[in-house]
């Protein structure tokens, strides 16, 4: 197919990358004519005017927007009969993204779940979708066993080092099991497929994200600043310096780890989406903004100062408590609390930091 013709299809399209992948084709990125059609799939609700994508442009792609659309009902089937009859042109799909999670208690159901889902995408364009060329999805540092006290592998880590990944915690990981999945469906196939393996991502969701650090980091700064007369709806004060410690250990504070915006992971998969012939085959790619990692020890200075305060670095902690505890691993004393339970907060609330 020529590429103008190409028709881009988002899953997770709310999420951090998904957001992003969808923002970056409706931007025409590489260029005008690479894309013609991009569908976004969410299960959440989401409009199109709360979604801060651009406006529609002569020169961009169309868009489509389906929600309400859960992965885990069904099979193939049942989703290409949805897809169908909610979408336009789902026949002319040539480039799957695939950015879709469901978290679950236990590891091993964990991975039947969404290994389902992704089956069910697969499978419902191989019903619906005979231009097929590309599929491509993110795993992640828990696929090199950062989960594991202590770590599995020596940094830095390598691509081929997931290969070498212990049995009894690799049937744990999803990843795995998309790489057999994909693997599998696409052998005699015209598509083909890579992986993406971010570290830290750093992007914006339209509707919030559970796990977004950055939404954490500024709750509990601007309370900080805010107890000690910082910030437009503080009370009046001296505006003396206000020192801010590292909440953490020496050790988290030094820790390196890489970060990466959403929108080059976006773009790379994108590219690699384009290039099959280099970025094909089921290979995976480490992303990362920059070749140097970085530690929150160095962020952190940078981080308050969004705030009006000044970062430093962790107080109040020995050097024998600072390195008893290997990666991974949590203090003994450390609880779950439920809601109600003494000592745990009351739900709605944050603890007002010092």
């Amino acid at each position: 197919m020529c590429e103008g013709s190409n028709h881009a299809i988002v899953y997770g399209a709310s999420g951090l990358i998904g957001w992003s992948l969808v923002n970056q084709l409706l931007r025409a990125y590489p260029h005008v004519g690479s894309f013609s059609k991009v569908t976004a799939v969410t299960n959440r609700p989401l409009n199109f005017s709360e979604s801060y994508w651009p406006e529609p442009e002569s020169d961009q792609p169309a868009l489509q927007l389906v929600s309400g659309v859960d992965l885990r009902r069904g099979d193939g089937t049942t989703l290409a009969e949805l897809l169908k009859h909610n979408m336009k042109d789902a026949q002319s799909v040539t480039h799957i993204y695939y950015l879709v999670f469901s978290a679950v208690d236990d590891d091993i159901e964990e991975v039947a779940t969404n290994r389902h889902m992704f089956e069910n995408v697969v499978d419902a364009h191989g019903l619906i979708s005979p231009n097929l060329q590309f599929v491509a999805f993110p795993g992640g540092t828990r696929g090199y066993g950062i989960y594991s006290p202590g770590g599995t592998f020596t940094p830095p880590l390598h691509e081929e080092m997931v290969k070498d990944l212990p049995a009894d915690y690799a049937k744990t990981v999803v990843y795995p099991a998309y790489r057999q999945l994909l693997a599998t469906k696409s052998e005699g196939k015209k598509w083909t497929w890579c992986e993406v393996c971010p570290d830290a991502i750093v992007g914006f969701t339209p509707n919030g994200s559970q796990y977004s650090l950055a939404l954490h980091w500024a709750q509990y700064l601007s309370l900080y600043a805010y107890n000690h007369g910082i910030g437009p709806y503080a009370q009046e004060s001296n505006r003396a310096t206000v020192e801010i410690p590292f909440p953490g250990n020496a050790a988290g504070a030094g820790s390196l780890f890489s970060p990466v915006s959403s929108k080059t992971i976006a773009r790379f998969m994108i590219y690699a989406s384009l290039h099959p012939e280099v970025c094909g085959g089921g290979r995976l790619f480490n992303i990362a903004d920059n070749q140097i990692p970085s530690t929150y020890g160095d962020l952190w200075p940078k981080l308050a100062k969004w705030f009006g305060m000044v970062g430093v670095g962790p107080t109040d902690v020995s050097p024998a408590q600072d390195n008893i505890l290997k990666v991974g691993e949590v203090p003994e004393t450390t609880q779950t609390l439920a809601p109600g339970d003494k000592g745990a907060p009351a739900v709605g609330h944050c603890p007002t930091p010092a």
